[in-house]
């Protein structure tokens, strides 16, 4: 992609592409450049202004994510990774309040979008509802049995509850996805100890 800017710098989905590039790579910055040239180029893209938004976030630009991410939802009212990525933005701005109604919007609008389920099960964690936050992550397992978050939250939620039948079972489904994650393991083991004894 840079070969082909390099030649135009007008290419809006050469850009756009390696835009996501630096998003897989972690690198918000040159994102946000990218994302920013696009919407030089094209104003009212509105693809290339949630991609500034997600880049924002990368960043922890929480207030100007969530002004680009209105601006997305304002032109496209079922977008519903916006919707769940401004929920993402209150919560960070300590607004948990504002993140609910996005998130049942975002829930509505597409009923198999594992990240508004786990979204909405961290919001209900907040407000200390476990057993709604825990209904959300199998939600959103449900969705993407890979979901490694959802997985982990599920698992420590059961943990902590001391429903060690169920959390070894959790714990286990965390070790599926990734073999290596080490308070899966630590976990699995106490849980094995208690069920033992």
């Amino acid at each position: 992609y840079a070969k082909t800017l390099n030649e135009d710098p007008g290419h809006i989905r050469a850009r756009l592409n390696r835009s996501s590039i630096f998003m897989a790579l972690d690198d918000g910055r040159k994102a946000l450049d990218d994302a920013e040239i696009l919407l030089d180029l094209a104003p009212n893209f509105t693809l290339a202004r949630f991609k500034k938004a997600e880049a924002e976030m990368l960043l922890g630009e929480w207030s100007n994510a969530r002004s680009d991410l209105e601006l997305v939802i304002e032109k496209a009212p079922h977008h519903h990774q916006a919707l769940t990525q401004l929920a993402a933005c209150f919560m960070a701005l300590n607004r948990p309040e504002r993140a609910e109604t996005p998130l049942n919007d975002a829930l509505r609008i597409a009923q198999n979008y594992a990240p508004a389920w786990h979204q909405r099960g961290l919001l209900y964690l907040e407000w200390s509802r476990d057993d709604s936050a825990l209904s959300d992550f199998e939600a959103a397992v449900k969705c993407d049995n890979n979901h490694l978050d959802a997985n982990l939250h599920i698992a420590a939620l059961h943990h902590e509850a001391e429903r060690f039948d169920s959390a070894e079972i959790g714990w286990r489904a965390v070790l599926a996805i990734d073999p290596d994650h080490v308070v899966a393991r630590t976990r699995l083991d106490e849980c094995e100890i208690k069920l033992m004894a």
